[in-house]
């Protein structure tokens, strides 16, 4: 993963949906379901929120070995939300 400027929540929360996740706020967190086995646990966060790099990282582990999004297109989407500064 080379990105170097993290992401909002709201811009990985749009991609997984895209995914068929469904997003849950519960009390201490957000959570995205796709099936019984394949759900991602997050800290609570607002769509403006920037995501941790640890949380990035795991998603991007997650969603390779599940085989729903190879680590390449993970990184080619973390380079599409890029904004200049």
């Amino acid at each position: 993963m080379t990105r170097t400027r993290p992401i909002t929540f709201g811009e990985l929360r749009r991609l997984l949906e895209k995914l068929g996740y469904r997003h849950e706020r519960v009390a201490k967190g957000e959570i995205f379901h796709l099936s019984e086995d394949r759900e991602l646990y997050y800290r609570r966060y607002s769509d403006r929120n920037l995501v941790r790099a640890r949380d990035l990282a795991s998603t991007r582990s997650f969603l390779d070995n599940w085989g729903q999004l190879d680590a390449a297109e993970f990184d080619a989407f973390l380079e599409s939300t890029t904004k200049p500064a």
